[in-house]
């Protein structure tokens, strides 16, 4: 089943969302010279207003006299929208102030096709509108009823063409030229039409004549056009005063948060990224030395990002407050802003009794406040923080660390070693003993002096020649030498820095 939501005369009420509907008013378009009546609700239809009329004609009849407004019809559908999405995520915005929402479903948690309907019509009513809300099992036919019929109609399965037949054929939205024949047939409303014989009607109108006699039957189907989702979910606030501790700031943070939890959770969203504004009342930012706006406010802004996305505004809340307590804002906060980035929900298999990992939003907590702690970075600007990322690179331990998620993440498959090999981090300085051969005979390292017993190399490795900074060359050896204690050889893996000539153990085969 679907539903339909109509506002009649939906730019005039855009226009006065907020005020009484019954006051008598037109909305104006075009050239300033040449101004004309594009559409006016009833009350304004009774005193005389036509569409069409000049600003001089309209104003002789004593109605309100408004400029049609794209910004107020815009936020009015946005309204609108919020509505519906209260009530399925599949929703479709078939004309200005008309929205079909697919209430698959919605019978187990709503109630009757009579509950769902005057449950929409008043939550549309609550934001303001006067509207029509139909359900049919198509969306033409509900889209067909809403227009035609006031408050709130149910039509079953079966029972299309008895329910809309007394409707007038302009509910079809039919073209001027197409309307015009119909017309000079006697064709006044759907009854007429729905009895047209189907072979004269597309010989004459083409398949567009038969679309309209289906849709005239209520024996269309179709596919819902869902709406796009906005790119971004944002609530601000501008404060009377202006706020310098952290915890009435926080208090703000948490209602604004909470609101745009709200509406993810309405379209069946998460968010991974919250990005706040702060304005704050100071010359100039310290850290950016960001310059004062028209208004005399400095802009501050912080990027919160998670690995997964969250629906837990308490959780939002936390990591933003760690993020603000590890970079506090240069000033009194006037005004506060927060935007989320909608993801989509992630769904992971849990184990029978018990989680088979930590939860990924208190994982995210624990390793802020870790990072508030230690610092985010090094004082060569590398994250301490996060995941190793191998580079591409054939330099040994040639990793950074990155947030998870980055796109900088790479996972290398390595080969599989036929011994494991145990890395000294960091490696031991070494002396080495060369033979005439330039072999190794003897290594010294860690208080002990031993003969090598077998050597295998040298392989030379090296990389980055055009950075003298970063430039690395050496050889390296697998030695089997025999430690204080064992009978049996160890390999080891040695190696010479060929710029320093200096010696070291890096590893052992395990």
């Amino acid at each position: 089943m679907f539903a339909c939501i109509y506002v009649p005369d939906f730019p005039v009420q855009a226009v006065l969302l907020d005020e009484s509907k019954e006051r008598p008013c037109a909305l104006l378009d075009g050239p300033e010279s040449l101004l004309k009546v594009v559409v006016c609700n009833e009350a304004a239809r009774s005193a005389g207003i036509s569409i069409g009329m000049t600003k001089l004609q309209a104003e002789v009849c004593g109605v309100e006299l408004w400029k049609r407004s794209p910004e107020d019809e815009d936020s009015a559908q946005a309204i609108l929208l919020d509505c519906a999405h209260g009530f399925s995520p599949r929703i479709e915005v078939t004309s200005p102030g008309t929205v079909v929402i697919d209430l698959a479903g919605s019978e187990r948690l709503l109630g009757a096709h009579e509950t769902v309907a005057a449950l929409i019509k008043d939550r549309v009513e609550e934001r303001g509108f006067e509207t029509n809300v139909s359900i049919a099992a198509n969306p033409d036919t509900a889209h067909c009823a809403a227009r035609g019929f006031r408050g709130i109609t149910v039509i079953e399965e079966g029972d299309e063409t008895r329910r809309l037949s007394p409707l007038p054929i302009t509910v079809l939205e039919i073209e001027p030229d197409v309307l015009e024949i119909l017309e000079t047939w006697g064709i006044r409303n759907l009854r007429g039409l729905a009895a047209l014989p189907e072979i004269d009607l597309t010989e004459r109108l083409g398949q567009y004549g038969l679309q309209l006699q289906r849709l005239a039957r209520g024996a269309t189907m179709r596919e819902l056009i869902p709406a796009g989702l906005p790119t971004v979910f944002r609530e601000s606030e501008e404060l009377e005063e202006s706020v310098e501790l952290m915890e009435p700031l926080c208090f703000i943070l948490n209602h604004l948060l909470e609101e745009l939890i709200e509406q993810l959770i309405e379209r069946s969203l998460a968010t991974d990224q919250i990005n706040i504004e702060l304005e704050l009342e100071a010359y100039a930012d310290r850290e950016t030395n960001a310059l004062p706006s028209r208004s005399g406010l400095v802009p501050y802004h912080r990027t919160v990002k998670l690995p997964v996305p969250v629906q837990d505004a308490k959780v939002l809340l936390k990591l933003l407050q760690l993020d603000l307590a590890a970079h506090p804002p240069h000033g009194a906060v006037k005004k506060v802003a927060i935007e989320a980035i909608p993801a989509r929900i992630r769904y992971m298999q849990a184990g029978l009794f018990q989680p088979r990992a930590p939860e990924a939003a208190k994982l995210e907590i624990s390793v802020a406040r870790i990072r508030a702690v230690i610092g985010a970075t090094d004082s060569q600007g590398r994250l301490r923080v996060g995941m190793p990322a191998l580079l591409d690179s054939n330099q040994p331990d040639h990793f950074q660390v990155v947030q998870p998620g980055s796109k900088h993440l790479r996972h290398a498959i390595p080969p599989e070693p036929q011994l494991a090999l145990r890395r000294f981090r960091p490696v031991i300085p070494a002396r080495v003993e060369l033979n005439a051969g330039q072999e190794p005979v003897w290594i010294g390292f860690l208080q002990q002096r031993v003969q090598v017993i077998n050597a295998s190399g040298p392989w030379t490795n090296g990389g980055q020649w055009w950075d003298a900074k970063g430039k690395w060359l050496r050889e390296e050896w697998d030695v089997d030498i025999a430690l204080d204690g064992n009978n049996q050889p160890s390999t080891y893996r040695i190696f010479q820095e060929l710029t320093t000539h200096r010696w070291f153990v890096e590893a052992a085969y395990e």
